[in-house]
């Protein structure tokens, strides 16, 4: 997948996330749409990574890609700590849509690296 198809796909993806929560505005947590484009910013920046180290070679992909996926994790721990921190929010309601964005960020992160790394192969 080339970098002007996954930017393409990435658009296209985070509109369709951004339906049900813009249908339900009323119900999500305080600086949702900060989050989602956290989030946004994060899958982007991390397949970047990881693309990069595909293109160096086959054994550093794999080192990007859990380097990538290890930083990401990390970076949403500190902001899951300090987000708490700053708000008073439904824990039920903020983990039901931090999962809603974290899970299918990632699934998309990896649809497309498998994508890239079938292309090579």
């Amino acid at each position: 997948m080339t970098l002007k198809i996954y930017l393409r796909n990435s658009i296209l993806f985070f509109l369709l996330i951004a339906i049900p929560p813009f249908l339900l505005q009323n119900e999500l947590v305080p600086s949702f749409w900060i989050i989602f484009l956290l989030f946004a910013f994060l899958t982007i920046s991390i397949h970047l990574f990881s693309f990069w180290g595909i293109l160096i070679g086959n054994k550093a992909s794999v080192r990007f890609f859990l380097g990538g996926t290890g930083l990401k994790f990390l970076i949403w721990m500190v902001f899951i700590f300090f987000y708490l921190r700053k708000y008073e929010v439904n824990q039920v309601k903020f983990l039901l849509e931090f999962f809603y964005l974290y899970l299918l960020n990632s699934s998309f992160e990896i649809y497309c690296l498998l994508c890239t790394l079938r292309k090579q192969n």
